[in-house]
């Protein structure tokens, strides 16, 4: 089963999915060069690029003008927007589409090739107050985003995963210091003046470390496996 931003396909009349088909990464190499001399080349920057999503829906309608008009609603639904399927999210815009082809006056299919931004699956979370670890099963790094509480007032905590050290400053009893998605909040205010860190935390293929320095700090890490 499909849906589109936690939609039924049928609500756009929808009847049958002919094609839904995404590639898999590709990257493109920028810069390298071998210089005179050298023993090995110099590694250029791999960039990825877009991956495609292929789909092909036929709609079904009791006029033209029934089906158009659904045709126009899931196109602009979906100019952005996120596809569910076997348990995959499908991040995607707009790259094209093509005039619908007419079957018959009752039923239409529409051709549209969307770009990936992103492929994920549903949020995972574990919490800890000492150490533990995540395992990242996709090929794909991913952030971690963090909450972090207390049941009594903290001066200062530090919480590590892997390489990135976290200081998190003046914790308050029962409040949840929330670090994640380009933010820093403790409710809907901005902590960013409490926490001292260089990067936002991100969580690696494989296994990842994970600690906290006080016992009496909870930290619940979510995330989404990318692919």
């Amino acid at each position: 089963m499909i849906t589109i931003n936690n939609k039924n396909l049928d609500d756009f009349r929808i009847i049958k999915v002919i094609k839904f088909h995404t590639n898999t990464s590709s990257y493109n190499n920028i810069g390298s060069y071998w210089n005179t001399g050298n023993l090995k080349a110099i590694k250029g920057i791999k960039s990825e690029t877009y991956r495609a999503l292929n789909t092909k829906f036929l709609f079904k309608g009791s006029s033209r003008l029934e089906i158009l008009k659904n045709i126009s609603k899931f196109i602009e639904e979906s100019k952005e927007c996120i596809f569910y399927r076997d348990n995959l999210y499908y991040e995607v815009e707009i790259a094209d589409s093509v005039e619908p082809e007419i079957l018959n006056p009752g039923a239409y299919i529409l051709t549209i090739n969307y770009n990936v931004l992103d492929v994920y699956e549903s949020e995972k979370s574990i919490t800890t107050n000492t150490s533990n670890t995540i395992t990242i099963y996709a090929p794909k790094p991913c952030y971690a985003n963090l909450e972090i509480s207390s049941n009594t007032a903290v001066i200062s905590c530090i919480v590590k995963i892997n390489d990135t050290e976290i200081t998190v400053k003046n914790i308050k009893a029962n409040e949840t210091i929330y670090i994640g998605k380009g933010k820093v909040l403790a409710g809907d205010k901005s902590k960013i003046d409490d926490v001292d860190m260089w990067e936002f935390p991100i969580l690696r293929p494989g296994v990842n470390e994970i600690s906290v320095n006080r016992s009496d700090v909870n930290v619940t890490v979510k995330y989404n496996e990318r692919w």
